[in-house]
């Protein structure tokens, strides 16, 4: 599964200064709400989606990278918000591992194996080598949306 044709620009962003990884759930909730547009779930059931699956176990990578995702009835197609984060946010609670650079998944529970196949492509394309560093080097939204891009094509 490719996810440059589930990438819109809207949905790549930046975000500064979150207190902690609610603030930065609820950020994600927002823009995937608005992608996923008015039939779709609003936000406060995107976000509490997004903590209640981050309750039964930290999504962060090691490196520093964070995967929530939420499978969840009534969303006709599947979401993607990546952001960056500055500075870096602690998942899992205090003892959590930063995270500067996060993939948010929305989903449907009627399709879940497409929710499993986009993790699974966006994890390779994570742990690809030097793919971190590209993701991370653009100091803006627009900039990461084409590294995203480029990444992805990368990995056919």
């Amino acid at each position: 599964m490719r996810i440059e044709p589930l990438l819109t620009q809207d949905c790549v962003i930046r975000i500064e200064g979150a207190a902690d990884s609610r603030a930065v759930f609820a950020r994600l909730a927002e823009v995937a709400s608005k992608s996923l547009g008015d039939d779709a779930p609003g936000s406060g059931v995107l976000l509490q989606a997004l903590i209640d699956r981050e309750s039964s176990g930290a999504t962060v990578t090691p490196e520093g990278v964070a995967f929530p995702h939420a499978v969840i009835e009534g969303v006709a197609r599947t979401a993607l918000v990546v952001a960056s984060l500055s500075p870096a946010v602690r998942f899992g609670g205090a003892g959590g591992q930063a995270c500067d650079l996060v993939f948010a998944m929305f989903g449907d529970a009627e399709r879940p194996w497409e929710h499993v196949r986009l993790l699974a492509r966006l994890a390779r394309l994570a742990h690809a080598t030097d793919a971190l560093g590209r993701l991370r080097a653009p100091g803006d939204a627009a900039g990461l949306f084409e590294a995203l891009v480029e990444e992805d094509r990368r990995h056919v």
